[in-house]
């Protein structure tokens, strides 16, 4: 059996959104029956305006120094629980600065020895899509309503698919993460993520299907049962991403996400080791690790 995550392992050690200390979310992972665990820390940001709130106090120079000690600390417990755990460490990207984004992830990307990148798209052209209703309802309207913002986000997605390359691509309908439970993107939209999954198809990239949305009331798993049927039809491969943001939510509710890719027609997952690269494991052999 297997049983893995490749988003999250965020910790308030090195988040300042997120609890719990890094060595503790680890150790939360085997305890809850993880063989195989990605941390992927967000990316530094590099301009004031870009800060997460909370991060005023670090600043530009604190979130980079953050950074390095959490790369460095990641590796170190990869290592210390090798023969507990396969710990896999990486990063989670941004589209931020809006120019020269490419460069500032790619940099970061080579300066470290990451096993693997998580691709995300958290803002339109430097404001946050996702942090509050009333900052998303405000982005829709300054773009001419919530389909243009929708087509805004998935080209963007799109571009940094294909320009990035990330092995991971993160909760890829992000954008509706403030919709009704019931939401369905319109033909208009579809079309445009159609290109989105062309893209990733290309790449190589694999879709994480995230349970945070489910496990905090935003409806369905990421991505939308429209969109993950759409990817199966299409060959893309699929994996497992609990986007926990400390012990608490370590794991919690990636049985919705595998029942998700079931109910898409997906026979198997793939899990990520350091030896071998990308593995594929039937759905009936994914579950947690009995201790």
């Amino acid at each position: 059996m297997v049983w893995f995550s490749y988003h999250g392992g965020h910790s308030g050690e090195f988040c300042a959104h997120a609890k719990s200390a890094l060595d503790e979310v680890v150790d939360a992972a085997i305890q809850r029956g993880f063989t195989h665990y990605g941390l992927s820390e967000h990316c530094p940001r590099y301009r004031a305006e870009d800060l997460y709130p909370g991060e005023e106090n670090l600043g530009v120079d604190g979130l980079a120094a953050a950074f390095d000690a959490y790369a460095t600390r990641a590796f170190a417990l990869r290592d210390a629980r090798a023969g507990q755990i396969e710990l896999l460490v990486g990063f989670e990207t941004e589209t931020l600065p809006p120019d020269g984004w490419l460069e500032r992830m790619t940099g970061l990307r080579a300066a470290y020895p990451f096993d693997y990148i998580v691709g995300s798209v958290h803002d339109i052209c430097g404001r946050w899509i996702d942090y509050s209703p009333a900052d998303t309802t405000g982005l829709a309207a300054d773009l001419g309503g919530p389909e243009a913002l929708q087509l805004a986000y998935f080209s963007a997605v799109t571009t940094m698919v294909a320009t990035l390359q990330p092995d991971v691509i993160a909760h890829l309908d992000l954008i509706r993460k403030y919709e009704p439970a019931d939401f369905g993107f319109s033909a208009r939209v579809e079309r445009v993520i159609e290109t989105t999954l062309e893209a990733i198809h290309a790449s190589g990239g694999v879709i994480e299907v995230n349970c945070a949305a489910f496990r905090n009331g935003y409806g369905p798993v990421y991505p939308l049962p429209q969109v993950l049927e759409r990817a199966q039809a299409m060959g893309i491969r699929v994996t497992l991403g609990d986007d926990s943001h400390g012990v608490e939510t370590v794991g919690v509710g990636l049985e919705q996400s595998l029942a998700a890719i079931s109910a898409a027609g997906y026979k198997s997952a793939v899990y990520l080791t350091r030896a071998d690269g990308w593995r594929e494991a039937p759905l009936e052999t994914i579950a947690p690790r009995r201790l």
